[in-house]
């Protein structure tokens, strides 16, 4: 019988402590998270991979959270990945942006983050 592929999650995140207790409660949730401090390392894991859903932080080095997801809605191989933000800034997207799904105020309980990454894994 065939294992049942874990979902995977790509987690953009530069806080190295949010990184771990995000990407814990996500695996401890069932999914496969991988971890990217920066919008550029993110675009690079995307040349090889295409998770199921992306969480990403808006105030990264390198390479914004806006910059990423206008890069990933420019791009038709990977516009279809569903994309959370989890930010504590004040953010004014674009209307060039792709929308993320949602998004969700620092410091967002590691519970909440979980409902919502379901929600959008089971849709996709």
């Amino acid at each position: 019988m065939a294992a049942v592929r874990r979902k995977q999650i790509l987690l953009v995140e530069d806080d190295d402590a949010l990184a771990q207790l995000y990407g814990g409660v996500l695996r401890m949730s069932g999914f496969d998270a991988t971890h990217v401090d920066d919008g550029l390392a993110a675009l690079n894991f995307l040349e090889n991979e295409s998770p199921d859903l992306i969480v990403v932080d808006m105030n990264l080095p390198v390479l914004q959270g806006d910059e990423l997801l206008r890069e990933i809605g420019a791009r038709p191989d990977l516009r279809h990945i569903p994309a959370i933000v989890v930010t504590g800034a004040d953010i004014q997207l674009d209307p060039a942006v792709e929308r993320p799904k949602q998004i969700l105020r620092k410091p967002c309980p590691p519970d909440r983050l979980v409902s919502v990454v379901e929600r959008y894994v089971r849709a996709a």
